[in-house]
């Protein structure tokens, strides 16, 4: 019980520090900053909250498909097959991350990053919220999205300097 009770502190505590932090570096740095806690820790839109309660669906998603699946391995049973439009942008996005990481260090401008990981898990949100993934004809190639997506929201978070939550 009190294992339950401190690892939702911790959790409560990292998603306060990422809700500061993101909104702290989202910001245009030629533009005027205004502190509000309350746009910090909106549950949708361009927030931290947002991005964590994203990356956590994706890990769902993922240890579902394990458990569903015992023992394969997505990577192993097929390609990424596009079958709509939601995978596409999903996809086009995915493969932009390389010059959104580019565009962030030339120009010191964390927040386009910022911009980037938001698109990326706004379309995230319209793949998953269009496309089932467990138990439907692509399941495999769906998984691999998810995959994907899930390494380059980690590694946006890691470039930002923050934790992700795998639950929420």
């Amino acid at each position: 019980r009190d294992l339950a009770l401190e690892k939702l502190e911790e959790i409560a505590q990292q998603m306060g520090y990422s809700a500061i932090k993101y909104a702290d570096l989202k910001q245009n740095k030629s533009s005027n900053y205004e502190f509000s806690f309350d746009r910090m820790l909106d549950l949708k839109g361009n927030t931290a909250v947002y991005l964590q309660y994203a990356h956590a669906r994706v890990c769902s998603i993922l240890s579902k498909a394990r458990v569903a699946n015992p023992g394969s391995d997505a990577g192993d049973a097929s390609k990424i097959r596009v079958t709509c439009e939601p995978e596409r942008a999903l996809l086009s996005t995915i493969c932009q991350f390389p010059e959104a990481v580019e565009s962030t260090v030339e120009d010191l401008a964390p927040n386009r990053l910022c911009d980037y990981l938001y698109g990326l898990t706004s379309k995230f949100t319209d793949f998953y919220s269009e496309c089932k993934v467990i138990g439907s004809e692509e399941e495999a190639s769906r998984i691999l999205m998810c995959e994907a997506t899930l390494k380059v929201m980690r590694k946006c978070f890691a470039i930002l300097g923050m934790e992700p939550l795998e639950r929420i």
